[in-house]
C-alpha cells in the first residue's frame, strides 16, 4: 500500500509517496507522486504559548497566546519527474496585551499563507533518493506578522533525501531536508528538518520529527532560531483514507515563541 510521508507545521508534506515503506523504497520517482496520481491533507491544528526564548535562548514569561490553524495541502503528478504542490490557510490568533505596553492584545483572523511550488527527481546514490523543491509562498501584510513573513512574498528552495530500512522486523524510513527560505521575519533563513518513520502494524505509521530555522549571519542580539519536535501516529483507514493525530512543542530557541500544541490531519489519497 502507498503511504505519504507527512510533515506538519501547517501540513507542509515532507515527500510525495513511497511504496510501501518498503526497506529499499521504488526506483526513480519514489519521492514524487505518480503520474496522475494525488492526495490532499486538510490539518487543524491548536497552538499556544506564554513563554517565549530570549537573544540568549533563555526561557522567559511573555503574554500569552493561543491560535488555531486549518490548512489544505494538494499535491499531483504532473509527469513521473514532476510532482506540482499547493496550499492554503486561514487562523485565528488571539493574544494577550502586554503589562508594559498601552497597546490593544494582538488579535486576526481571516486568511493564512497560500503556497504554489513544484518538485522534481534528482536520483539516487546508496539507496538514498534525492529530489529538490521549489514553492512561492504569499501572505498579505495583516497575516504575515502572526506568521513568518517580513514582506508578502517567500521563495523556498529545499533539497530532500530518504532512505528506507528495517528494524526489529517493522519497515521504517529517515528523511531529511535542508532548505533556504527567503524574507522571514528576522531575515532570510535556513530551514533543517528530519523525520523518522516506523510501521509497527500494516496499517500504523509512527513518526518522529523535528523542524529547525535560523537566521544565518545575524549578530548575537539579532539572530533567530526556532525549533520543534512532534510526534504523531497515521492510521489507515484503506488505501484512500488516513487520519494523523499528534503533539507538539518547541524545546529551545533564540527570539522565538516556547510554542506546545496538538493537531490532526485527515489524508486523501486519489
Amino acid at each position: 500500500m502507498r503511504v505519504s510521508l507527512v510533515v506538519a507545521r501547517g501540513a507542509i508534506p515532507l515527500f510525495g509517496i513511497v511504496a510501501g515503506l518498503c526497506v529499499e523504497p521504488a526506483a526513480a520517482g519514489a519521492l514524487l507522486m505518480d503520474e496522475g496520481a494525488g492526495q490532499i491533507i486538510v490539518t487543524s491544528t491548536f497552538a499556544e504559548a506564554n513563554k517565549a526564548y530570549d537573544r540568549r535562548g533563555h526561557l522567559i514569561r511573555t503574554p500569552s497566546y493561543g491560535k488555531f490553524e486549518a490548512a489544505g495541502y494538494v499535491e499531483y503528478g504532473v509527469t513521473n519527474w514532476l510532482t506540482v504542490i499547493g496550499e492554503g490557510s486561514a487562523f485565528d490568533f488571539n493574544g494577550s496585551a502586554s503589562a508594559y505596553s498601552l497597546e490593544p492584545a494582538p488579535h486576526y483572523a481571516g486568511a493564512g499563507l497560500g503556497a504554489i511550488g513544484g518538485r522534481i527527481p534528482l536520483g539516487e546514490l546508496a539507496g538514498v533518493h534525492f529530489s529538490a523543491q521549489a514553492s512561492l509562498r504569499v501572505a498579505s501584510q495583516a497575516a504575515g506578522q502572526f506568521l513568518d513573513f517580513k514582506v508578502p512574498t517567500q521563495a523556498d528552495f529545499r533539497v530532500q533525501a530518504l532512505r528506507g530500512f528495517e528494524i526489529l522486523g517493522w519497515p521504517g524510513f529517515v528523511e531529511a531536508q535542508l532548505g533556504y527560505r527567503t524574507r522571514g521575519q528576522g531575515g532570510d533563513e535556513i530551514r533543517a528538518d528530519l523525520t523518522l518513520g516506523l510501521r509497527p502494524e500494516p496499517e500504523l505509521l509512527l513518526m518522529a520529527q523535528s523542524f529547525s530555522a535560523f537566521t544565518p549571519g545575524a549578530s548575537a542580539f539579532g539572530g533567530y532560531a526556532a525549533q520543534k519536535f512532534e510526534l504523531s501516529g497515521v492510521y489507515d483507514f484503506n488505501p484512500d483514507w488516513s487520519l494523523q493525530l499528534g503533539a507538539l512543542a518547541a524545546p529551545t530557541g533564540v527570539n522565538s515563541p516556547a510554542e506546545k500544541g496538538l493537531l490532526t490531519a485527515v489524508w486523501r489519497r486519489f
